[in-house]
Protein backbone atom coordinates (compact mmCIF):
# COMPACT_ATOMS: atom_id res chain seq x y z
CA UNK A 1 0.00 0.00 0.00
CA UNK A 2 1.43 3.37 -0.96
CA UNK A 3 1.97 6.01 1.72
CA UNK A 4 2.04 9.54 1.52
CA UNK A 5 5.86 10.95 0.87
CA UNK A 6 7.79 11.18 3.74
CA UNK A 7 4.82 9.87 6.35
CA UNK A 8 6.29 6.10 6.81
CA UNK A 9 9.75 7.68 7.06
CA UNK A 10 8.07 9.91 10.13
CA UNK A 11 6.24 6.97 11.55
CA UNK A 12 9.70 4.84 11.87
CA UNK A 13 11.23 7.99 13.61
CA UNK A 14 8.40 8.62 15.66
CA UNK A 15 8.69 4.79 17.02
CA UNK A 16 12.19 5.16 17.90
CA UNK A 17 11.22 8.01 19.84
CA UNK A 18 7.92 7.24 21.60
CA UNK A 19 8.75 8.69 24.98
CA UNK A 20 9.52 12.49 23.43
CA UNK A 21 6.74 12.34 21.03
CA UNK A 22 4.34 11.98 24.09
CA UNK A 23 5.87 14.70 26.19
CA UNK A 24 5.53 17.02 22.89
CA UNK A 25 1.85 16.21 22.66
CA UNK A 26 1.21 16.41 26.19
CA UNK A 27 0.43 20.63 26.37
CA UNK A 28 -2.22 19.88 23.15
CA UNK A 29 -3.78 16.87 25.31
CA UNK A 30 -4.19 19.54 28.27
CA UNK A 31 -5.57 22.22 25.87
CA UNK A 32 -8.10 20.39 23.80
CA UNK A 33 -9.38 18.61 26.90
CA UNK A 34 -9.71 21.65 28.84
CA UNK A 35 -11.40 23.75 24.95
CA UNK A 36 -13.93 20.48 25.26
CA UNK A 37 -14.64 20.69 28.99
CA UNK A 38 -15.16 24.45 29.18
CA UNK A 39 -17.36 24.52 25.69
CA UNK A 40 -19.66 21.40 26.77
CA UNK A 41 -19.98 23.74 30.65
CA UNK A 42 -20.96 26.57 28.49
CA UNK A 43 -23.45 24.66 26.41
CA UNK A 44 -24.86 23.39 29.68
CA UNK A 45 -25.18 26.93 31.09
CA UNK A 46 -26.51 27.94 28.27
CA UNK A 47 -29.10 25.23 28.79
CA UNK A 48 -29.73 25.67 32.28
CA UNK A 49 -30.65 29.78 31.74
CA UNK A 50 -33.24 28.64 28.81
CA UNK A 51 -34.77 26.37 30.83
CA UNK A 52 -34.88 28.59 33.91
CA UNK A 53 -36.84 31.16 31.52
CA UNK A 54 -39.10 28.84 30.15
CA UNK A 55 -40.27 27.48 33.60
CA UNK A 56 -41.38 30.87 33.89
CA UNK A 57 -43.90 30.53 31.32
CA UNK A 58 -44.46 29.82 27.84
CA UNK A 59 -44.52 33.14 25.02
CA UNK A 60 -44.49 35.72 28.01
CA UNK A 61 -44.39 39.23 27.51
CA UNK A 62 -44.06 41.10 30.59
CA UNK A 63 -45.19 45.01 31.21
CA UNK A 64 -44.32 46.79 33.88
CA UNK A 65 -45.79 50.05 35.15
CA UNK A 66 -43.20 52.82 34.84
CA UNK A 67 -39.68 52.56 33.79
CA UNK A 68 -37.53 49.20 33.63
CA UNK A 69 -33.78 49.51 34.90
CA UNK A 70 -31.09 47.17 36.22
CA UNK A 71 -30.40 47.85 39.74
CA UNK A 72 -28.09 45.96 42.21
CA UNK A 73 -28.10 43.19 39.45
CA UNK A 74 -31.46 43.05 39.27
CA UNK A 75 -34.33 44.44 37.02
CA UNK A 76 -36.30 46.72 38.98
CA UNK A 77 -39.44 49.65 37.88
CA UNK A 78 -38.52 53.13 38.91
CA UNK A 79 -40.88 56.05 39.36
CA UNK A 80 -44.53 55.56 41.16
CA UNK A 81 -46.64 55.38 37.97
CA UNK A 82 -50.66 54.75 38.83
CA UNK A 83 -52.15 54.51 35.25
CA UNK A 84 -51.73 50.54 34.85
CA UNK A 85 -54.98 48.95 36.04
CA UNK A 86 -56.55 45.48 35.85
CA UNK A 87 -58.64 46.77 33.00
CA UNK A 88 -55.66 47.12 30.78
CA UNK A 89 -55.17 43.36 31.35
CA UNK A 90 -58.55 43.19 30.42
CA UNK A 91 -58.52 45.37 27.34
CA UNK A 92 -55.62 43.90 26.28
CA UNK A 93 -57.20 40.39 25.77
CA UNK A 94 -60.08 41.22 24.02
CA UNK A 95 -58.26 43.98 21.72
CA UNK A 96 -54.96 41.84 20.31
CA UNK A 97 -56.35 38.64 18.82
CA UNK A 98 -52.64 37.45 18.98
CA UNK A 99 -53.03 37.53 23.13
CA UNK A 100 -53.77 34.79 25.12
CA UNK A 101 -54.47 35.60 28.17
CA UNK A 102 -53.51 38.66 29.75
CA UNK A 103 -52.89 38.51 33.90
CA UNK A 104 -53.14 41.65 36.44
CA UNK A 105 -49.84 41.33 39.45
CA UNK A 106 -49.20 43.50 41.81
CA UNK A 107 -46.63 42.75 44.21
CA UNK A 108 -45.67 44.76 47.19
CA UNK A 109 -43.78 44.40 50.27
CA UNK A 110 -45.89 44.29 53.26
CA UNK A 111 -45.61 43.56 57.07
CA UNK A 112 -46.23 39.71 57.84
CA UNK A 113 -47.04 38.61 61.49
CA UNK A 114 -47.70 34.99 62.78
CA UNK A 115 -47.84 34.56 66.34
CA UNK A 116 -44.89 36.15 67.60
CA UNK A 117 -43.22 36.21 64.58
CA UNK A 118 -43.14 39.22 62.46
CA UNK A 119 -41.30 40.96 59.51
CA UNK A 120 -41.74 42.43 55.73
CA UNK A 121 -42.37 40.16 52.62
CA UNK A 122 -43.26 40.56 49.11
CA UNK A 123 -47.56 39.58 48.99
CA UNK A 124 -48.57 39.28 44.92
CA UNK A 125 -51.98 39.84 44.52
CA UNK A 126 -53.01 38.17 41.11
CA UNK A 127 -56.12 35.92 39.34
CA UNK A 128 -55.76 32.32 38.85
CA UNK A 129 -54.55 32.45 35.66
CA UNK A 130 -50.93 33.18 37.04
CA UNK A 131 -50.67 29.74 37.88
CA UNK A 132 -50.83 28.71 34.50
CA UNK A 133 -48.92 31.39 32.77
CA UNK A 134 -45.77 31.56 35.28
CA UNK A 135 -45.90 27.61 35.47
CA UNK A 136 -47.04 27.54 39.47
CA UNK A 137 -49.44 24.53 40.38
CA UNK A 138 -50.27 23.61 44.26
CA UNK A 139 -48.80 20.61 45.53
CA UNK A 140 -50.65 20.84 48.94
CA UNK A 141 -54.66 22.07 49.58
CA UNK A 142 -55.98 23.96 47.08
CA UNK A 143 -55.70 26.79 44.69
CA UNK A 144 -56.92 30.43 44.35
CA UNK A 145 -60.13 30.31 42.05
CA UNK A 146 -62.08 32.81 40.60
CA UNK A 147 -64.85 32.81 43.35
CA UNK A 148 -61.98 34.42 45.62
CA UNK A 149 -61.18 36.86 43.63
CA UNK A 150 -64.71 38.22 42.98
CA UNK A 151 -66.04 37.49 46.59
CA UNK A 152 -62.21 39.43 47.59
CA UNK A 153 -62.00 36.50 49.56
CA UNK A 154 -58.91 36.67 52.71
CA UNK A 155 -57.07 33.14 51.11
CA UNK A 156 -53.43 32.54 50.02
CA UNK A 157 -51.26 30.09 48.52
CA UNK A 158 -47.93 30.28 49.55
CA UNK A 159 -44.54 29.46 48.24
CA UNK A 160 -41.88 26.86 49.82
CA UNK A 161 -40.04 29.56 50.87
CA UNK A 162 -43.09 31.87 52.33
CA UNK A 163 -44.17 28.83 54.62
CA UNK A 164 -40.81 28.32 56.29
CA UNK A 165 -40.22 31.91 57.16
CA UNK A 166 -43.71 32.40 58.20
CA UNK A 167 -44.66 29.03 60.32
CA UNK A 168 -41.42 27.29 60.08
CA UNK A 169 -42.28 23.31 60.63
CA UNK A 170 -45.94 23.82 61.13
CA UNK A 171 -48.68 22.67 58.64
CA UNK A 172 -49.21 25.86 56.92
CA UNK A 173 -53.29 24.48 55.71
CA UNK A 174 -56.01 26.35 57.47
CA UNK A 175 -53.97 28.56 59.60
CA UNK A 176 -54.43 32.16 59.61
CA UNK A 177 -51.32 35.47 59.27
CA UNK A 178 -51.80 38.76 59.24
CA UNK A 179 -50.96 40.49 56.01
CA UNK A 180 -50.98 44.33 57.65
CA UNK A 181 -53.49 43.60 60.28
CA UNK A 182 -55.73 41.85 58.01
CA UNK A 183 -56.20 38.24 58.16
CA UNK A 184 -55.51 35.51 55.60
CA UNK A 185 -55.93 32.12 55.75
CA UNK A 186 -53.74 29.67 53.78
CA UNK A 187 -55.18 26.75 51.54
CA UNK A 188 -52.14 25.43 49.77
CA UNK A 189 -48.44 25.36 48.74
CA UNK A 190 -46.85 25.47 45.45
CA UNK A 191 -44.74 23.25 44.05
CA UNK A 192 -41.20 24.05 44.27
CA UNK A 193 -39.97 26.14 41.37
CA UNK A 194 -36.33 27.27 42.69
CA UNK A 195 -34.71 30.66 41.64
CA UNK A 196 -35.57 32.70 38.20
CA UNK A 197 -33.34 33.88 35.45
CA UNK A 198 -32.42 36.88 37.88
CA UNK A 199 -31.70 34.91 40.95
CA UNK A 200 -34.86 35.63 42.26
CA UNK A 201 -36.20 33.10 44.81
CA UNK A 202 -39.66 32.06 42.84
CA UNK A 203 -40.83 30.25 45.73
CA UNK A 204 -40.55 33.09 47.99
CA UNK A 205 -44.05 34.30 47.16
CA UNK A 206 -47.43 35.18 49.04
CA UNK A 207 -50.26 35.10 46.61
CA UNK A 208 -53.76 36.39 47.40
CA UNK A 209 -56.56 37.48 45.32
CA UNK A 210 -55.77 40.72 43.44
CA UNK A 211 -59.42 42.41 44.61
CA UNK A 212 -58.18 41.22 48.36
CA UNK A 213 -54.85 43.01 48.11
CA UNK A 214 -56.28 46.39 46.35
CA UNK A 215 -59.18 46.76 48.04
CA UNK A 216 -58.53 45.66 51.90
CA UNK A 217 -54.98 45.65 52.18
CA UNK A 218 -53.76 48.43 49.98
CA UNK A 219 -56.84 50.86 49.17
CA UNK A 220 -55.67 51.55 45.83
CA UNK A 221 -56.43 50.79 41.72
CA UNK A 222 -53.59 50.49 39.62
CA UNK A 223 -51.17 47.67 39.65
CA UNK A 224 -47.31 47.79 38.50
CA UNK A 225 -47.32 43.97 36.38
CA UNK A 226 -49.38 42.64 34.04
CA UNK A 227 -48.24 39.14 32.28
CA UNK A 228 -49.53 38.69 28.55
CA UNK A 229 -49.33 35.65 27.61
CA UNK A 230 -49.35 35.15 23.39
CA UNK A 231 -51.10 32.52 21.43
CA UNK A 232 -47.79 31.54 19.27
CA UNK A 233 -43.63 32.19 20.28
CA UNK A 234 -43.98 33.18 16.46
CA UNK A 235 -46.33 36.08 17.40
CA UNK A 236 -44.63 37.79 20.00
CA UNK A 237 -42.38 40.37 18.19
CA UNK A 238 -45.65 41.62 16.49
CA UNK A 239 -47.66 41.61 19.60
CA UNK A 240 -45.32 44.03 21.52
CA UNK A 241 -46.08 47.28 19.15
CA UNK A 242 -49.92 46.61 19.75
CA UNK A 243 -49.67 46.95 23.68
CA UNK A 244 -48.19 49.86 23.09
CA UNK A 245 -50.99 51.40 21.01
CA UNK A 246 -53.70 50.18 23.56
CA UNK A 247 -52.07 50.86 26.43
CA UNK A 248 -51.04 54.75 25.22
CA UNK A 249 -54.70 54.79 23.91
CA UNK A 250 -55.73 54.11 27.44
CA UNK A 251 -53.67 56.10 28.94
CA UNK A 252 -54.24 59.04 27.14
CA UNK A 253 -50.94 59.58 26.23
CA UNK A 254 -49.84 62.46 23.89
CA UNK A 255 -48.07 61.58 20.70
CA UNK A 256 -44.82 63.08 22.29
CA UNK A 257 -45.05 61.96 25.55
CA UNK A 258 -43.31 58.90 26.98
CA UNK A 259 -44.52 55.74 27.40
CA UNK A 260 -46.06 55.28 31.40
CA UNK A 261 -44.96 51.43 30.86
CA UNK A 262 -42.33 48.78 29.68
CA UNK A 263 -42.78 45.93 27.87
CA UNK A 264 -40.57 43.65 27.93
CA UNK A 265 -40.38 40.02 25.84
CA UNK A 266 -39.05 36.46 26.81
CA UNK A 267 -37.70 36.77 23.77
CA UNK A 268 -35.49 39.76 24.62
CA UNK A 269 -34.71 37.96 28.39
CA UNK A 270 -33.79 35.05 26.23
CA UNK A 271 -31.10 36.70 24.25
CA UNK A 272 -29.30 38.92 26.88
CA UNK A 273 -28.89 35.88 28.74
CA UNK A 274 -27.70 33.91 26.36
CA UNK A 275 -25.76 35.99 24.69
CA UNK A 276 -23.86 36.63 28.32
CA UNK A 277 -23.38 33.14 29.35
CA UNK A 278 -22.01 32.69 25.01
CA UNK A 279 -19.46 35.87 25.92
CA UNK A 280 -18.43 33.95 29.36
CA UNK A 281 -17.46 30.40 27.26
CA UNK A 282 -15.87 32.42 24.94
CA UNK A 283 -13.76 33.84 27.46
CA UNK A 284 -13.35 30.73 29.19
CA UNK A 285 -12.39 28.64 26.08
CA UNK A 286 -9.61 31.76 25.10
CA UNK A 287 -7.91 30.69 28.55
CA UNK A 288 -7.87 26.70 27.93
CA UNK A 289 -6.94 27.86 24.59
CA UNK A 290 -3.32 29.44 25.58
CA UNK A 291 -2.37 25.83 26.57
CA UNK A 292 -2.63 24.82 23.17
CA UNK A 293 -0.15 27.58 22.09
CA UNK A 294 1.84 26.13 25.20
CA UNK A 295 1.67 22.54 23.58
CA UNK A 296 3.19 24.08 19.98
CA UNK A 297 5.76 25.74 21.45
CA UNK A 298 6.48 22.25 22.97
CA UNK A 299 6.41 20.61 19.46
CA UNK A 300 8.62 23.77 18.17
CA UNK A 301 10.92 23.21 20.98
CA UNK A 302 10.86 18.77 20.72
CA UNK A 303 11.50 19.48 16.93
CA UNK A 304 14.22 22.07 16.76
CA UNK A 305 15.90 19.10 19.64
CA UNK A 306 15.44 16.61 17.38
CA UNK A 307 16.72 18.35 13.94
CA UNK A 308 20.10 19.08 15.92
CA UNK A 309 20.10 15.30 17.09
CA UNK A 310 19.66 14.26 13.68
CA UNK A 311 21.84 16.02 11.84
CA UNK A 312 23.64 13.16 10.42
CA UNK A 313 20.64 11.14 9.73
CA UNK A 314 19.66 13.97 7.45
CA UNK A 315 22.99 14.23 6.09
CA UNK A 316 23.15 10.69 4.88
CA UNK A 317 19.00 10.93 3.36
CA UNK A 318 20.21 13.76 1.08
CA UNK A 319 23.87 12.10 0.46
CA UNK A 320 21.55 9.27 -1.22
CA UNK A 321 19.09 11.47 -3.30
CA UNK A 322 16.94 12.84 -0.68
CA UNK A 323 15.89 16.57 -1.72
CA UNK A 324 15.00 19.29 0.59
CA UNK A 325 11.65 18.95 -0.36
CA UNK A 326 11.48 15.33 0.85
CA UNK A 327 13.31 16.44 4.52
CA UNK A 328 10.68 19.44 5.02
CA UNK A 329 8.24 16.95 4.32
CA UNK A 330 9.37 14.34 7.10
CA UNK A 331 9.68 16.68 9.78
CA UNK A 332 6.93 18.33 8.63
CA UNK A 333 4.96 14.55 8.92
CA UNK A 334 6.21 14.48 12.15
CA UNK A 335 5.11 17.40 13.80
CA UNK A 336 1.94 16.84 12.18
CA UNK A 337 1.52 13.25 13.85
CA UNK A 338 2.50 14.66 17.26
CA UNK A 339 -0.29 17.54 16.86
CA UNK A 340 -2.67 14.83 16.08
CA UNK A 341 -1.99 12.07 17.80
CA UNK A 342 -2.25 14.72 21.00
CA UNK A 343 -5.70 16.14 19.69
CA UNK A 344 -7.06 12.33 19.92
CA UNK A 345 -6.23 12.09 22.90
CA UNK A 346 -7.31 15.32 24.00
CA UNK A 347 -10.54 14.51 22.77
CA UNK A 348 -10.84 11.28 24.15
CA UNK A 349 -10.10 12.46 27.73
CA UNK A 350 -12.04 15.68 27.49
CA UNK A 351 -15.17 13.74 26.32
CA UNK A 352 -14.74 10.71 28.82
CA UNK A 353 -14.59 13.86 31.80
CA UNK A 354 -17.53 15.75 30.22
CA UNK A 355 -19.67 12.23 30.33
CA UNK A 356 -18.72 11.02 33.45
CA UNK A 357 -19.27 14.55 35.16
CA UNK A 358 -22.61 14.68 33.41
CA UNK A 359 -23.72 11.30 34.64
CA UNK A 360 -22.45 11.75 38.24
CA UNK A 361 -22.46 15.34 39.05
CA UNK A 362 -25.15 17.76 39.61
CA UNK A 363 -23.69 19.92 36.95
CA UNK A 364 -25.14 20.20 33.71
CA UNK A 365 -22.79 19.41 30.87
CA UNK A 366 -23.54 19.06 27.12
CA UNK A 367 -21.16 17.59 25.00
CA UNK A 368 -20.32 19.37 21.57
CA UNK A 369 -19.17 17.07 18.79
CA UNK A 370 -18.29 20.42 16.86
CA UNK A 371 -15.96 21.09 19.26
CA UNK A 372 -14.19 17.77 19.23
CA UNK A 373 -13.73 17.75 15.44
CA UNK A 374 -12.53 21.32 15.04
CA UNK A 375 -9.95 20.71 18.20
CA UNK A 376 -8.70 17.97 16.19
CA UNK A 377 -8.43 20.12 13.28
CA UNK A 378 -6.67 22.77 14.91
CA UNK A 379 -4.01 20.50 16.63
CA UNK A 380 -3.08 19.23 12.90
CA UNK A 381 -2.75 22.70 12.13
CA UNK A 382 -0.81 23.43 15.36
CA UNK A 383 1.44 20.85 14.66
CA UNK A 384 1.89 21.77 10.99
CA UNK A 385 3.08 25.21 12.04
CA UNK A 386 4.99 24.90 14.84
CA UNK A 387 6.75 21.61 13.03
CA UNK A 388 7.23 24.17 9.18
CA UNK A 389 10.51 25.97 10.88
CA UNK A 390 12.70 23.20 12.14
CA UNK A 391 11.26 21.11 8.78
CA UNK A 392 13.03 24.10 6.98
CA UNK A 393 15.74 24.26 8.73
CA UNK A 394 16.19 21.13 8.57
CA UNK A 395 16.43 21.07 4.87
CA UNK A 396 18.86 23.67 4.91
CA UNK A 397 21.65 21.60 6.49
CA UNK A 398 24.39 21.43 4.19
CA UNK A 399 24.76 17.50 3.59
CA UNK A 400 28.72 17.43 4.14
CA UNK A 401 28.65 19.53 7.14
CA UNK A 402 25.99 17.41 8.79
CA UNK A 403 28.42 14.03 7.15
CA UNK A 404 31.13 15.52 9.32
CA UNK A 405 28.87 15.54 12.69
CA UNK A 406 29.69 13.04 15.17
Amino acid sequence: MKTLPGLDIALVSLGARKTRAALASLGVVIGIAAVIIMVAVGNGSKKEVLDIIRQMGENLITIGAGELKRRGGKMRLTGNVTTLKPKDAIALAEEIPEVERAIPFHSESLRIKYAQNAFRSNVSGTTPEFMDVRKYSVEVGEPMTEDHVLNGARVAVLGKTAVENIFGEENPIGQTFRIEFIPFTVIGVFVEKGSDSDGEDQDDIIMIPISSLLRRVLNQTFINTIYVQAVARKDIDSIIPKISEVLRDRHKLQDDSEDDFTVRSQLELEKVKVETTETMTKLTVGVAGISLVVGGIGILAVMLISVKERTREVGVRRAVGATRSDIVKQFLWEAAVIGFLGGIVGAAAGSGIVLALAAWSPWTLILSQLSIFVSCGVCLTIGLLFGLYPAIKASRLDPMDALRVE
